[in-house]
């Protein structure tokens, strides 16, 4: 029997915790995509609560390992791109990323609170508006929707404007692409906003205290996985922001020397594991 097309994770691999590739990994798998890997960079760990960590290069083994997919007969039906750091990687994701892969969500990873990640540069931002045009599904904070958009980043943004960037991502998408944007607070609360009907649309919880390394990485793959699953958009998004928020606040008692690696997946996948057979046993009842 032959194997299915395959879901291409692309972001950056750390060696320890569980951020992008290694908490992407277990909770895709966990909602059944099949998938195939090719890490954006090596690190020794995060770059973040770390020091300097040591960096190697993928593109030349990712470009090769594409090559021998090709050959190997091993075919992609769609992807999750997230962090890269090099303009290399990105282009060559762009030579392979096709609009015939529908399932495309691209995790927009290049800044926060107005300014570029080390190492990202406006030259990364053209890159992924290409791989934007490309994508069905779209997942920005407000520093990367205002950066993709080459406009000035706005701290409090208003209803109207959140409404009117989100249409003008979602022109620039695949027919009928949709984007979230993440990490919006108002009133004590952080959460997303999207569309629903044209109408604007909030996810939010109660504001957590300290920083949450890893948390856009496991959101992304949260929503990926219930779009797998055939779950609505606008309930994928209020589920993976659910899921997503109980599993941080068992983390605010960490330090931040326990939190920079990653969050705890754990109890996470089993929430995962329980949400499937009760969406299978509503569909055989």
């Amino acid at each position: 029997m032959e194997n299915p097309a395959r879901i291409l994770l692309a972001e950056d691999f750390s060696a320890v915790g569980q951020l992008s590739t290694t908490a992407a990994l277990p909770l895709l798998s966990t909602f059944k995509v099949p998938l195939a890997i090719l890490p954006s960079s090596l690190l020794s760990t995060q770059s973040e609560g770390f020091g300097t960590p040591i960096s190697l290069s993928t593109t030349e083994w990712a470009t090769k390992t594409l090559e021998h997919w090709k050959l190997a007969g091993i075919q992609l039906s769609g992807s999750l791109i997230g962090y890269f750091a090099e303009q290399q990687f990105g282009e060559l994701l762009l030579s392979k990323v096709t609009v015939s892969q529908r399932l495309t969500l691209l995790d927009p990873v290049m800044a926060d609170n107005g300014c570029f990640y080390p190492a990202i540069t406006s030259s990364h931002v053209k890159i992924l508006q290409k791989l934007l045009a490309r994508s069905l599904f779209c997942t920005p904070n407000l520093t990367e929707a205002c950066f993709l958009l080459n406009q000035p980043y706005v701290a409090q943004p208003t209803e109207k404007q959140l409404t009117d960037w989100l249409q003008r991502l979602q022109e620039k998408q695949l027919k009928g692409g949709k984007t979230v944007i993440t990490g919006i607070t108002l009133a004590e609360q952080t959460g997303c906003v999207w569309l629903e009907g044209g109408q604007l649309q909030f996810a939010m919880y109660p504001n957590l205290a300290g920083h949450f390394y890893g948390s856009g990485d496991v959101f992304a793959a949260l929503l990926f996985g219930l779009l797998w699953q055939k779950v609505p958009w606008s309930t994928a998004i209020k589920l993976a922001t659910f899921f997503l928020h109980d599993s941080l606040k068992s983390q605010v008692q960490l330090t931040d020397i326990q939190r920079r690696f990653g969050i705890e997946l754990g109890p996470l996948l089993v929430k995962i594991e329980n949400f499937l057979v009760e969406k299978a046993d509503n569909h055989n009842n």
